[in-house]
C-alpha cells in the first residue's frame, strides 16, 4: 500500500458531448483513509471488481494525501495512465453526458511519472529600498526566482473529494481501457462513501 503523503500549509484549499450513462449506480462502498482503516478493510477500489486488498489492482484511492490534516482527496493509480475529472454536483438521476478524457501519455522504457505538489504560502511584499547615510536610496535586491503566489499547485492525479459531486474516470492500464462514473455520497470521520458504475466509452 502506498504511504500517506502529508503536506502542511496555511491555506485551505465543459463537458464535451458523449455517450449518455444510465440513471442508476452499479454499486456502492465506503473507502477508509489508512489511519482509519480497521484490519481487513480496503482503502482502494477497482471499478470492475469492487473493493480491493491489493493496491496493484486499484483504480481509485482515498486518503493518501493530507493538506492541513484534511485527507479528503481522491487519486488514480500512480503507475497507470488513468485520469479522473470532477464533473460537478449531480445525482444519479441527473447525470451529465460522459466527456472524453484523454489518458496520460504512455511512459517510455525507464521513464517515471513525476508528481508535483506545491502548497507554499505567498511571499510577502518587497521591502522598501534602504536609505544611505547621504540620503540616497539603495535599489531593492534582484530576485533570483519568481515570487510564490500562494495558490496551491496539486498534481492532476489528486482531486478533492466533494460530497454530491460526480466524477468520471478514464482507466488505462496494461490490460484495461474503460470509463467509469462515480459519485461522492458522504464524507465522515476519515472515510468516503461512493457509488459508481462502469459506462460506455464516449465517442471522440
Amino acid at each position: 500500500m502506498f504511504a500517506r503523503l502529508f503536506v502542511m500549509t496555511a491555506f485551505s484549499l465543459v463537458l464535451l458531448g458523449g455517450e449518455a450513462a444510465k440513471s442508476s449506480a452499479q454499486d456502492n462502498a465506503r473507502l477508509f483513509a489508512p489511519d482509519n482503516t480497521p484490519r481487513r478493510r480496503s482503502v482502494c477500489l477497482n471499478f470492475q471488481t469492487g473493493l480491493s486488498t491489493s493496491s496493484a489492482s486499484c483504480d481509485l484511492f482515498y486518503g493518501l494525501l493530507g493538506i492541513n490534516q484534511n485527507f479528503d482527496w481522491l487519486q488514480s493509480h500512480p503507475s497507470s495512465r488513468s485520469v479522473i475529472k470532477d464533473l460537478g454536483a449531480y445525482s444519479w438521476e441527473t447525470i451529465p453526458q460522459v466527456p472524453v478524457v484523454p489518458a496520460l501519455p504512455k511512459l517510455q522504457p525507464g521513464e517515471q511519472r513525476h508528481v508535483t505538489i506545491d502548497v507554499s504560502g505567498a511571499d510577502g511584499a518587497d521591502g522598501a529600498p534602504g536609505l544611505n547615510g547621504d540620503g540616497t536610496r539603495n535599489p531593492p535586491p534582484a530576485r533570483s526566482k519568481p515570487k510564490h503566489d500562494g495558490i496551491p499547485k496539486i498534481d492532476p492525479m489528486f482531486l478533492k473529494a466533494v460530497v454530491g459531486h460526480m466524477y468520471v474516470a478514464h482507466v488505462v492500464t496494461e490490460g484495461s481501457d474503460f470509463y467509469a462514473l462515480f459519485r461522492v455520497d458522504d464524507l465522515a470521520e476519515g472515510s468516503c462513501a461512493i457509488s459508481w458504475k462502469v459506462v460506455a466509452s464516449p465517442k471522440e
